[in-house]
């Protein structure tokens, strides 16, 4: 017995003989259960879906509904992998649990050549390939502006899906660079100059000498060179 008839909740008046009257079949139930998930696949980004209707026990012979059958998950609702789904039907009244396995598949960013680490990655270098991210257990990119001029944090092997832990935004401010310093006040804008003591990339905060007081301060960067000291 597989895992449908297994989870099937049945009342006796629901279990007939075939040719006493007309019964639900595989097509009908697999039908209910795909017009059930397309309209809620239609709304999540995805290149395409695959759904595949588990079988039912061809012993169980559930009378045709004579009302429109109630769908709905079982459990936790998931619009990717597996799920079971529960199908209700009032006149005559019978129940059944149908496992469907729900496959996304999306355009996904990835590394056209192996790249080491430390490497900041150009556009040239990456690429979109269909993908089933039904099946993938870390955070990927759907863009390659996303990606392009990042700095990879691990060595990335041609073909490879770039995840989002293989890469940092690339530092705008690397130690050692001479920035200018921008404290700003309202409309007052003050501008120093100041030697990087780390680096960093836009939005990070790094230690900033004032080239005239010798002073070591906190700025964010703001730029290539530049970096803010809000007052």
């Amino acid at each position: 017995m597989n895992v449908a008839s297994a989870f099937a909740v049945l009342l006796l008046s629901s279990v007939v003989q075939a040719n006493e009257v007309a019964v639900e079949n595989q097509a009908s139930l697999e039908q209910v259960i795909i017009d059930f998930l397309e309209p809620q696949l239609a709304d999540i980004e995805k290149t395409r879906t695959e759904v595949t209707v588990g079988r039912v026990d061809p012993r169980l012979k559930l009378a045709k509904c004579q009302q429109p059958i109630k769908v709905d998950f079982l459990g936790k609702k998931n619009l990717f992998g597996k799920v079971n789904i529960r199908l209700d039907c009032n006149q005559p009244r019978w129940g059944i649990f149908i496992p469907a396995n729900i496959r996304v598949f999306e355009n996904v960013v990835v590394s056209q050549v192996s790249v080491p680490r430390n490497t900041v990655l150009s556009a040239s270098r990456l690429a979109l390939r269909e993908v089933e991210t039904s099946a993938l257990n870390y955070t990927f990119f759907r863009d390659i502006a996303q990606v392009a001029g990042t700095t990879t944090t691990r060595p990335i092997q041609a073909n490879n899906i770039v995840y989002t832990n293989m890469v940092k935004a690339s530092a705008a401010v690397r130690k050692g660079d001479s920035v200018v310093i921008r404290a700003v006040a309202g409309n007052l804008v003050v501008r120093m100059k100041g030697l990087a003591l780390q680096e960093g990339a836009v939005g990070e905060q790094i230690q900033v000498r004032n080239v005239q007081s010798h002073r070591i301060i906190r700025a964010i960067v703001a730029g290539p060179g530049q970096v803010e000291v809000p007052m």
